[in-house]
């Protein structure tokens, strides 16, 4: 029997869990400035960096309204925004920071990284290799790359020749603490997208994502492997944790087989599904009168998505109301089970990408997801005709079939016309 003080700490945590949620008393997040900025043009500025010192703090983009200007101005102006955290989290790091991201943009986390780097911090990166360069001068290595390198960080990335995306949005500080979910490190992933990151102390899942880390950055082993975990289950204050490293890891398999214990519901959010297996074991359960319900992202919906034949089944499949991306990648099961990282739902995250994922046994985790859940639905039913998104996963596909115009608001008609359909995973 656990403890009473764990059972406590449990409760004080989850309690905590996700933006916006009020602090209990003697629990207020610690404030505190940064550092200048002095590697990069600055943004315009963020409110005050945030810390916690809770065992496991789960966390939602403050982006809700339609309009990525609307979105930009309240992550901006939030206290408890993803970025607050995430900069205070890399502020924190004292000896070893090592991080694996598809994407490094944004000028504040590039900057807290040199600075971590300034004051005696190993900062090791890895990225995707085209992310490298200028997305609109290809011949030049973006701003952000640069800065980092000539602040002497060593950052390698998955070479050319990789047949799938360095997908990963994870990072370990000091060996101890670990962030990842569905976050990418650039400005409109941290203020316009919706997405859910997670930051958990515990050496023993740090110990899992080293050993990623290790296979990506020492070894240079991007393809499929046996992602060997050194502790596949983790329990943080009475959480149960289960990691799963992708290409060729048993992700998409674990995935089927929670939906199967499914008894109640299943709630998603997904950026892309495409999986028929997922599908099937939709449209079982679904029969046998669990209540299966979600939103996608209208951007990919196109794009092989399950949506249509969940539509056919009447389930309750939205497109999102975010002119920007609905970036998720979470499941939600008998409000018990959550499903998230940066693992999206589809045959290339299993089979080529590098990704992670988590599945999380709480329900008290699993009712903070809920409500994210409540919000990006709510946001689906209430924001309509919202403007073109310019990004490469709303302009690089073809448009939905005449009889669903369900993704149309975030397609162009010109890209309609000049890209025929391929498979991207743009984020």
């Amino acid at each position: 029997m656990k403890s009473l003080k764990k059972s406590l700490l449990a409760l004080l945590s989850l309690t905590m869990v996700g933006c916006g949620s009020a602090p209990l008393a003697g629990q207020m997040p610690q404030m505190g400035m940064r550092a200048p900025i002095n590697s990069m043009a600055a943004p315009q500025m963020r409110a005050q960096a945030v810390t916690t010192n809770l065992p496991f703090f789960a966390m939602f983009n403050v982006a809700y309204k339609g309009l990525l200007a609307e979105n930009e101005a309240l992550g901006r102006a939030n206290p408890q925004n993803v970025d607050k955290y995430f900069i205070s989290l890399i502020d924190s790091a004292r000896q070893t920071l090592d991080g694996a991201f598809y994407d490094i943009d944004d000028a504040e986390a590039v900057n807290a990284f040199i600075r971590a780097k300034k004051r005696g911090v190993r900062v090791r990166l890895v990225t995707e290799h085209d992310s490298l360069m200028d997305k609109h001068n290809p011949g030049s290595p973006r701003k952000s790359i640069a800065a980092l390198r000539a602040a002497g960080i060593e950052l390698r990335d998955d070479g050319p020749s990789n047949a799938g995306l360095m997908h990963h949005k994870f990072m370990v500080v000091d060996n101890a603490s670990v962030w990842t979910g569905s976050l990418n490190l650039t400005t409109s992933s941290m203020f316009h997208h919706n997405n859910n990151s997670v930051m958990i102390r515990s050496p023993q899942l740090a110990a899992n994502y080293n050993a990623e880390f290790q296979r990506l950055f020492e070894q240079g082993m991007f393809g499929p492997n046996a992602h060997q975990i050194p502790n596949p289950e983790v329990n943080v204050s009475g959480i149960s944790i289960r990691t799963f490293f992708s290409p060729g890891g048993n992700a998409m398999p674990t995935v089927h087989e929670e939906l199967r214990r499914a008894t109640k519901s299943i709630r998603f959010m997904a950026f892309s599904m495409t999986d028929k297996q997922i599908l099937q074991i939709m449209l079982e359960k679904k029969a046998a009168g669990v209540k299966v319900e979600g939103v996608f992202d209208n951007c990919l919906i196109p794009q092989y998505s399950i949506y249509w034949e969940l539509k056919k089944a009447g389930i309750l499949a939205l497109g999102d109301g975010n002119q920007a991306l609905m970036h998720h990648k979470v499941m939600i099961i008998d409000d018990n089970v959550v499903v998230t990282g940066s693992y999206n739902f589809s045959k290339s995250a299993q089979e080529k990408n590098q990704e992670n994922m988590l599945i999380v046994k709480s329900p008290l985790i699993a009712k903070q997801y809920v409500d994210e859940y409540y919000k990006v639905r709510t946001a689906a039913f209430d924001n309509k005709n919202l403007p073109a998104y310019d990004h490469p996963a709303c302009n690089k596909r073809s448009s939905a079939p005449a009889t669903n115009p369900a993704a149309a608001p975030k397609l162009s008609a010109m890209s309609a016309i000049m890209n025929p359909p391929i498979w991207i995973e743009a984020e």
